[in-house]
Order: structure tokens, then C-alpha cells, then sequence
């Protein structure tokens, strides 16, 4: 009887240590806080809008000729604006905004995605503005693109702090490989190197800069894609609306 109730009280103990430790985190803010609330976000509405800017570039040339640089050849880069809206009920997601090429357009060309799951299945549909308006929807088996995320944030290392519209961010770098799981990528494995991943004590992202690139080269030169992205905004809620009128009143 005594055994079981010293088990029971050190059982508590570690209960309540757990949940100081855990307010303590979240009320004193942190790099760990800040991470802790990134992952937490997943279990919330949230709104962000970002400015971006993504770049590829391929390295042509030095394989094939030793001793010869290798010539770089950019394409890009897609420059733009994006909210992006989120809801843990059903993995619900909708993008919209603006973007253009810098060097083929100097007008803007306006987007909207939704994503969402059904079932074993991911969804998406899709409206461009571009030379009238495209749209399309379609269904592939359910891809969790969320866990690449909770990765990148579990490998993440602290380097620093920086700031936000006068607010105190906490700044991480992560390089980590994304296997290719059910089709993802095509089969290839890719390197993510986040240079760059700034949060908010709230785990908002405030700066975000990616290189992705193939773990194997090919032989006549090699590829990477920039990302940048810059927050704007933000706010706890979903775009239901957005979401309602690009599915044409899917309600997730």
C-alpha cells in the first residue's frame, strides 16, 4: 500500500514539474519557447502573409571540364506577396495573393490554393489569373508535408536573436535530408538548408531563407532553389471565406 502510494506522488511530482516547466517556458519566452509555440501552431488557426521571393539556379559546367569554373545560369526570380491561412481541422489551408516575374512580366498574376484532407487523400484547388482565369481541383493519396516542418523545427540549432516591428525574434539554422516517401520529390532524396528561420516568441516565423537542392548532382552541373520570406502580418484566425468560395463552398 505505502509502494503504491510513493509511486502515485512521484507520478504527480512529475505532473506538476512538467506543467511549471511548461508555463515557465511559455511566460518567460525564450528560443525554446519560441520553438516550443512554432510546433504548437500546427493546433491553430493562423493567418500569415508573407513577402517572397524564390530563385533557381544551375551550376553548369566544371565535371565535365576540370579546372574550369562552372558557369551559373538563374532563372527568376518569382517575386510576390502570399497569405497564407491555416486550420487543424482537416489539414485546411488557403493561399492567396500575387506574384510576377521579374525579368518576363511587370504586371502581377493573382492566386488562390486551397488544401485540404479527405479521407487517405490530399486535395487542392487552384484560380489563376493569367490570360484569363485557370482553375482546376484534384485529389492524390495524402501526403503530410506538415511533418518535414515539425522536422526542420526538432533539428533546429539557436544562433542569436533578432528583431520584427520592434519585437524580439529568436533566429535558428537547420540542414536536414527529406526522403522520398510516397512520391514526394520524385523519388529523390533533397537537401533542405535553412540558413535562416527567425520566430516570434508566439512561434510565428518572422524570416525564412531555404536552399533546397537534390543530395545527388548530376553529372554536367548541379541546381539549388532560393526561398526568402518576409512577414507582413499576421493573426490567430482562418480565412473561411477564401477557403468557402475557391472550393466553391467546401466548408473543412
Amino acid at each position: 500500500m505505502k509502494t503504491a502510494l510513493l509511486i502515485a506522488a512521484v507520478l504527480i511530482a512529475v505532473v506538476i514539474a512538467g506543467a511549471v516547466a511548461y508555463l515557465a517556458m511559455t511566460i518567460n519566452g525564450g528560443p525554446e519557447s519560441a520553438l516550443l509555440n512554432a510546433r504548437e501552431l500546427f493546433m491553430k488557426n493562423v493567418t500569415m502573409t508573407y513577402k517572397f521571393a524564390i530563385s533557381s539556379t544551375f551550376m553548369i559546367g566544371n565535371n565535365e571540364f576540370p579546372g574550369m569554373p562552372s558557369i551559373p545560369f538563374q532563372m527568376g526570380p518569382l517575386m510576390g506577396v502570399a497569405a497564407i491561412s491555416r486550420t487543424p481541422i482537416d489539414d485546411a489551408t488557403v493561399i492567396n495573393g500575387t506574384f510576377s516575374f521579374r525579368h518576363f512580366m511587370g504586371t502581377g498574376i493573382n492566386f488562390d490554393i486551397a488544401l485540404w484532407r479527405y479521407d487517405d487523400e490530399l486535395c487542392y484547388a487552384t484560380v489563376f489569373n493569367f490570360m484569363g482565369q485557370q482553375t482546376a481541383t484534384h485529389c492524390a493519396p495524402y501526403v503530410n508535408f506538415t511533418k518535414y516542418v515539425i522536422l526542420a523545427l526538432n533539428e533546429s540549432k539557436y544562433v542569436g536573436k533578432g528583431t520584427w516591428d520592434g519585437r524580439t525574434t529568436y533566429c535558428f539554422t537547420a540542414m536536414l535530408t527529406l526522403a522520398p516517401t510516397q512520391g514526394e520529390f520524385q523519388g529523390l532524396p533533397m537537401i533542405m538548408n535553412i540558413t535562416e528561420l527567425c520566430l516570434l516568441s508566439n512561434g510565428v516565423p518572422t524570416n525564412i531563407t531555404i536552399y533546397l537542392y537534390p543530395a545527388h548532382q548530376g553529372g554536367l552541373g548541379s541546381m539549388f532553389v532560393n526561398i526568402n520570406m518576409t512577414l507582413i502580418s499576421y493573426s490567430f484566425t482562418f480565412n473561411q471565406a477564401e477557403f468557402t468560395q475557391i472550393t466553391r463552398g467546401l466548408i473543412p
